[in-house]
């Protein structure tokens, strides 16, 4: 199935407004200057030896399932995970975060349930939350939003900006949890027109699709802050937004991943539903590869044991001179970010 054209032109005009509003954003400081250029995972600010880290996201229209199932004790979680998994991509441990809350109305259960997330995410990616904001706007928004902005630290000599990667890398892959926290406007409209309810059982599964879409993002911080002065780490790339495409921010190269896993049943399903082509797929999901290292291959017996127990890792490719991230087994190819 060719990819929609609504598509296309949307991802066009995406590109276009954040290109625009960079633009605009010329004033800069001369006392803390930032380290490296828009466009990568985590933006870092010098502060001499040391460089901060920082990130900001949300978890999109995910909210929108919780609210459906009434079930918000995970998007705290999430909102952690999209944050200090960009956090990490440069080698910076994250240490704290502040969260904001937006939502119409007031309802003491869904703040219980938003904290308890928060909590667990906190504790999963061992930071501090210090702070935050609640912001009840029943004229601007109709559904509950969750936003956090994260900070960590790392040494300036230790930064991983991508910039060593080379021909002959190899590419590796953390299993991700399912869907984590992208994607769910396109898998709200399918089972819309396919007429099937949040409270209805996912085929085989013991779960129904609301408690399997609310599977919360997974966590990397424990196991890449244990990795990090152990293995050669040239780049990691966080696959949100964008999916697979997320790799070409790493470095002009050619990614090919000849061998990707097995994606969970979920994905499978989504594909079927709306008749979704492969490049529809790797571009908008995950598809199972939720954080992706590039490393030099003397240390790929290293990360294999260390990580084996943990997480699921598998090689799922070599990077080569060129430019695109290619997935042969499907017959996709990508060039750029946008």
């Amino acid at each position: 199935m060719p990819r929609n054209s609504q598509d296309i032109q949307q991802r066009g005009r995406q590109g276009e407004f954040i290109n625009n509003l960079i633009r605009q954003l010329k004033f800069k400081r001369e006392d803390f200057k930032t380290i490296g250029t828009f466009g990568g995972f985590t933006s870092l600010v010098d502060l001499g030896n040391f460089a901060i880290a920082f990130n900001t996201d949300n978890v999109g229209t995910k909210s929108i399932i919780a609210e459906e199932m009434q079930k918000y004790d995970t998007l705290g979680i999430d909102c952690i995970a999209m944050n200090v998994n960009d956090t990490i991509t440069s080698g910076a441990e994250p240490i704290a975060m502040v969260d904001y809350v937006e939502l119409d109305k007031i309802d003491p259960e869904v703040a219980r349930q938003l904290g308890n997330g928060l909590n667990v995410g906190a504790q999963m990616a061992n930071i501090t939350i210090i702070g935050g904001e609640t912001s009840v706007v029943p004229d601007l928004v109709k559904h509950l939003d969750i936003a956090g902005t994260v900070f960590g630290i790392v040494q300036k000599s230790q930064i991983i900006n991508g910039e060593r990667i080379k021909d002959g890398d190899l590419i590796i892959s953390l299993g991700s949890s399912g869907v984590h926290s992208n994607g769910f406007t396109t898998i709200r409209k399918l089972l819309a027109q396919n007429e099937i309810s949040l409270h209805d059982n996912f085929p085989g599964e013991q779960k129904t699709y609301g408690e399997l879409l609310l599977e919360p993002t997974r966590i990397y911080v424990r196991e890449i802050m244990e990795i990090l002065n152990l293995v050669d780490i040239k780049g990691m790339a966080n696959i949100t937004g964008g999916g697979l495409r997320n790799i070409a921010r790493l470095k002009e190269m050619r990614y090919i991943i000849e061998n990707p896993p097995k994606p969970q049943k979920i994905f499978d399903h989504i594909r079927k539903l709306g008749d979704l082509s492969y490049e529809e797929m790797y571009e908008t999901f995950n598809m199972g590869m939720g954080f992706v290292l590039i490393i030099d291959p003397e240390s790929r017996r290293d990360i294999m044991s260390t990580l084996r127990n943990k997480v699921q890792v598998s090689e799922i490719g070599v990077v080569e001179n060129g430019d695109g991230i290619v997935v042969p087994k499907v017959e996709v190819e990508y060039h750029g970010y946008f």
